[in-house]
């Protein structure tokens, strides 16, 4: 009982490290489907770098800020902390 309530701790404190896999091709769907979900419509855009679109969107009478960036995501390098002989 005590590992099961560990484990039921455990997955909730991580929910949020979970990432979904999208289909190929079906991004675009994903992102539309977040816009439309949250009401972001009627938007003024801006290309503030290559990596970077910003958007000024209506959202139930108020101005919102939307933006959408490209980070390059680097593995990293681990090194043993141990030596042994």
């Amino acid at each position: 009982m005590k590992y099961l309530l560990y484990f039921i701790i455990l997955t909730l404190t991580n929910a949020n490290n979970i990432w979904l896999r999208i289909p190929p091709f079906f991004v675009k769907d994903s992102v539309y489907n977040f816009l439309d979900n949250h009401q972001i419509n009627n938007c003024f855009y801006k290309l503030e770098d290559n990596d970077t679109l910003l958007l000024k969107c209506w959202r139930n009478n108020k101005l919102v800020d939307v933006t959408i960036n490209i980070h390059q995501s680097y593995k990293e390098k681990r090194f043993a902390t141990t030596i042994s002989i």
